[in-house]
């Protein structure tokens, strides 16, 4: 909870109108999303200008108004709200949550890396919830808006919170995490993703080691022993460095992987005991994301066999590896929520590996962000794919190169993609369709659910 005073204060703001010792409960920039004794933050600079919904945020319960446009006249109009100036109100907006998590005193878990974060991130609010009242971050918001919200939301009744950093270009998780200033922190992997503003993965690894720094020395971090880009970057960080491996021994790690229909199998190593585990998530690269999330748990207090329980609760994310039943008998996977050529081939190895008496199909779309590597990366993917037991179907544009390449069909729109798909919704069948965000791959299955 803040005043107004605390708002002023660690913004860096001035009061024009109102009461600096008013509550302030809930913070947020999005009109819709305000509770009452609400500071409704008016942003400019996206496609709207904040300032049109201060009318709308204060009959939503906002009490404090955060602007950088001052009206005398609107502010006669609502004599009891507090308004707040500053030239800048997403830098104030920033440098608010910045001096919230100063004043907290509860252990922050930051987790980044190019593919994961969102998982991984559940996984270890999942995991630690056995024992402890965990925040964490809502959905994906991940960015230099959504990681100051998600500060600003952590209670007093949280005991532990866990966010998610994430970037497309150099600096943005060196401001992101000086701002959350982490415990612990994660690094999973680094891939593809957004290599279009990097050019090298290399790059990419520094740009995300970047959390390390900034990480309480006190605390510890872990990574990814089976990547070596993301260990490269352990000397960036001045306390106990931890890692995971699915690959080989490490201070957490995973031998035994395999799957039936409802999830993966497999043995969990770390402290020198052992414990055969089951997870309702398919995949070698869940059971690694799941890895950090169960030794931040483990080093927290809670035991092998807590832990063995509460991972058979995990629950899949929407449109990330979803399993639901399609038309006449076939199955559809959503793992439609965003890809990059490394995550798409991982999705496609385990895909290969589950539900052995059925055959595959690949719905795969574009993938973005790749720049002047788009061709031959989606070319790459097409290679890597072209000798597996796949029918592919791509769609929209350069998704094509991957079909050429690996001798599929290829479609322009969803509704061609349906089309394609018609021969394949069977019994017999199971259907994976994957794609960067922008392609909206779920829209085909909600066509072909409707």
């Amino acid at each position: 909870m803040l005043t107004v005073k605390d708002v002023v204060e660690l913004s860096g703001s001035q009061l024009l109108q109102g009461d600096l010792e008013a509550i302030v409960e809930f913070v947020h920039f999005d009109s819709r999303q305000l509770e009452d004794h609400a500071l409704f933050v008016a942003l400019t600079g996206g496609a709207r200008d904040g300032h049109q919904f201060i009318d709308d945020a204060i009959q939503k319960g906002a009490t404090s108004v955060l602007i950088s446009q001052d009206d005398p006249k609107l502010r006669q109009t609502h004599q009891g709200v507090n308004f707040i100036f500053n030239e800048d109100t997403r830098s104030a907006f920033q440098a608010l949550a910045a001096g919230y998590r100063r004043r907290l005193s509860l252990p922050v878990v930051a987790v980044t890396g190019s593919n994961g974060k969102t998982t991984t991130k559940d996984m270890i609010a999942h995991l630690l919830s056995a024992k402890f009242n965990v925040y964490k971050t809502y959905k994906n918001f991940n960015n230099d808006l959504g990681v100051p919200l998600s500060l600003l939301h952590i209670k007093k009744h949280h005991e532990i919170a866990v966010l998610e950093l994430g970037m497309n270009r150099a600096g943005e998780i060196d401001f992101l995490a000086r701002m959350t200033r982490p415990n612990i922190s994660v690094i999973t992997n680094v891939g593809d993703a957004h290599i279009e503003f990097f050019g090298l993965r290399e790059k990419i690894a520094e740009a995300k080691g970047e959390l390390l720094p900034h990480t309480d020395p006190d605390g510890f971090v872990i990574l990814n022993g089976d990547d070596p880009l993301v260990l490269s970057q352990a000397p960036r960080y001045s306390g106990k460095v931890y890692t995971y491996s699915i690959k080989k021994e490490a201070d957490i790690y995973a031998t035994n992987i395999t799957y039936s229909e409802h999830g993966s199998f497999f043995d969990l190593h770390v402290d020198g005991q052992s414990v055969s585990c089951f997870m309702p998530m398919f995949g070698e690269h869940n059971i690694s994301n799941l890895l950090p999330a169960a030794f931040i748990a483990y080093r927290s207090g809670i035991n092998l066999e807590t832990l063995q329980q509460t991972m058979m609760s995990i629950s899949v994310s929407d449109m990330r590896f979803q399993t639901m039943d399609g038309p006449n008998g076939s199955i559809l996977i959503n793992d439609a929520y965003n890809a990059s050529p490394t995550s798409m081939k991982v999705a496609i190895d385990t895909f290969e590996h589950i539900y052995p008496n059925r055959k595959k199909v690949v719905v795969l779309g574009d993938i973005f962000e790749l720049g002047d590597q788009s061709d031959k990366l989606h070319t790459e993917v097409g290679e890597y794919i072209k000798n597996k037991p796949l029918t592919v179907i791509t769609v929209g544009e350069k998704s094509s190169l991957i079909s050429k390449a690996a001798g599929g069909t290829h479609v322009s729109t969803h509704e061609e993609a349906i089309e394609a798909l018609n021969p394949y919704l069977t019994p017999e069948h199971v259907i994976l369709l994957k794609a960067s965000r922008g392609m909206k791959l779920e829209k085909i299955i909600e066509l072909l659910l409707s």
